[in-house]
């Protein structure tokens, strides 16, 4: 916890905030039962809320420097942030907290980005009108509920990250859809907090992503440094591969050269194509998860299997999964495992099924389940091969009303807040789009080029290159839009993006 050379009144008032703050109380009135779960040991325990005290002391910091102004400004945030040493996207993620929690307004004033006609989120940040309460703020505390009024909301992601930090391990999500058990459950509000179907603020997200590369540009498909057109040279992996096999190489590579120690993938389980996460130990385990599943699959459940200091972790999972990790780097609670994850690799996603909305596919297809060899969707068809060659397909608009309620609120196709996203889309067959996002994805890529793993293509050498990909983008992010309104309009619950 940092210490402060000189105590004044306004630093009295800020450290009572901050000590009555629901967020730590929750977890100090609860330690005995935190480390008898076993889920963190007691210096990770004093981590975590020694960490949590940092963001809630600067967050009210901030507050209560708003405070001082009849209203505050873009200027004002800047001010702060060269008072304190923190860079303005710093200042400007933990406005967002106070924004949520209902202490601030804020009015965002933007400029589109020139030659740039692409998204609602693709703006530069002109100015920002912000209105702090003057209330008691003792009396509009924020308390995170716990995630359960998402889960009964209908619009969890299925992501996992709730049940994967959870110190109390009593989430658990099961097909795409969560339960608490109540009588474990210590209602800290960490899974609340962390949840990326809670609130998301979209455009701090874009911020970080873009920062991380001076040369990014934004897009339909998000902030991108460079895309390409890729395929595998590593043969084991060519064979079982889904298209281009740049996933399992991108594996391949980190753990060969032990810049991992785990990852997290989904492989399939016992029941015939119902996938289960799996914490990856080696290279040969990559082989394990080779394929495409359409299921939901919460990889980031295994979170709390490695916990451990010092290790290196990989993390491949669909955009709702991305933008978990990236929240969770932006607003860092000091859970160890989330700070040990250092390469975000995602998958393009349209829309994810129950396993019981597959197997009413395979039945309208009238294939036996055991002699489906793989399935894909391409060309706007769900696709089925079976073991004898057989291609039966069925175009998505028929069952589109079998996909999963909750992607309906979901607005990337591409892995958005990835280092490095990967896909189908825009490359011929056989191939993957790759979209290079940050710059740990742009080493990772070029590591794969410079050890022979892989061959490469500008993705404006191949058809149909980024111009599909940015229309299907497109019409998810409208989809999602007018499903959201929607939800409004019926006085439901929705995401906070």
């Amino acid at each position: 916890m940092n210490t402060e050379s000189k105590i004044s009144w306004e630093l009295l008032r800020i450290l009572t905030d901050t000590l009555d703050s629901y967020r730590i109380r929750a977890l100090v009135d609860a330690k005995e039962d935190i480390l008898n779960a076993r889920i963190y040991n007691e210096q990770q325990y004093y981590s975590i809320i020694f960490k949590i005290f940092d963001q809630e002391k600067l967050k009210y910091k901030l507050f209560r420097f708003l405070n001082n102004f009849e209203s505050s400004n873009l200027e004002t945030l800047e001010n702060f942030s060269q008072n304190h040493s923190l860079n303005l996207n710093e200042v400007l993620s933990i406005l967002e907290l106070l924004k949520n929690e209902n202490l601030v307004q804020i009015e965002e004033n933007y400029d589109k980005i020139e030659g740039n006609e692409t998204s609602d989120y693709d703006l530069n940040l002109k100015d920002i009108s912000i209105q702090s309460t003057k209330d008691n703020i003792s009396k509009i505390k924020c308390i995170y509920e716990p995630v359960k009024i998402i889960f009964d909301s209908k619009i969890c992601s299925g992501c996992g990250l709730c049940a994967g930090i959870c110190p109390m391990d009593c989430i658990h999500i099961d097909n795409g859809y969560g339960r608490i058990d109540e009588d474990k459950c210590i209602r800290c509000g960490l899974c609340y907090f962390i949840c990326p179907r809670t609130f998301l603020p979209v455009k701090i997200l874009k911020r970080y992503q873009e920062s991380s590369h001076k040369s990014s540009m934004p897009s339909k498909i998000g902030s991108y440094i460079e895309a390409y057109s890729a395929r595998t040279k590593v043969e084991n992996i060519a064979k079982v591969s889904q298209d281009g096999g740049i996933t399992s190489t991108c594996l391949y590579y980190l753990f060969d050269k032990k810049e991992i120690d785990f990852a997290l993938g989904a492989k399939m389980s016992k029941e015939l194509w119902r996938p289960t996460p799996i914490l990856l130990k080696n290279k040969e385990d990559i082989f394990l998860t080779a394929g495409t599943k359409y299921v939901n699959n919460p990889n980031l459940t295994l979170l709390n299997q490695i916990n451990q200091a010092d290790k290196t972790i990989a993390v491949i999972g669909v955009p709702c999964m991305m933008q978990a990790l990236l929240k969770s780097e932006i607003y860092d609670i000091g859970i160890p495992s989330l700070n040990n994850v250092k390469y975000r690799i995602g998958i393009f996603c349209m829309e994810s099924f129950s396993y019981e909305s597959l197997l009413k596919i395979f039945e309208t297809l009238k294939v036996d389940i055991t002699k489906v060899r793989k399935t894909d969707i391409n060309k706007g068809q769900f696709i089925v091969y079976t073991n004898d060659d057989q291609e039966l397909n069925i175009p998505i608009k028929e069952i589109s009303d079998l996909a999963r309620r909750d992607c309906e609120v979901c607005f990337d196709l591409t892995s958005e807040s990835a280092d490095i996203s990967l896909g189908s889309i825009g490359s011929p067959s056989g191939w993957n789009t790759v979209i290079i996002r940050t710059e740990t994805g742009k080493i990772l890529y070029n590591n794969l080029i410079s050890n022979d793993l892989i061959e490469s293509k500008p993705i404006n050498d191949v058809k149909p290159g980024l111009i599909l990909l940015q229309k299907i983008a497109g019409v998810k992010k409208n989809n999602c839009s007018n499903h959201i309104n929607t939800l409004k309009k019926e006085g439901n619950r929705i995401p906070y993006y």
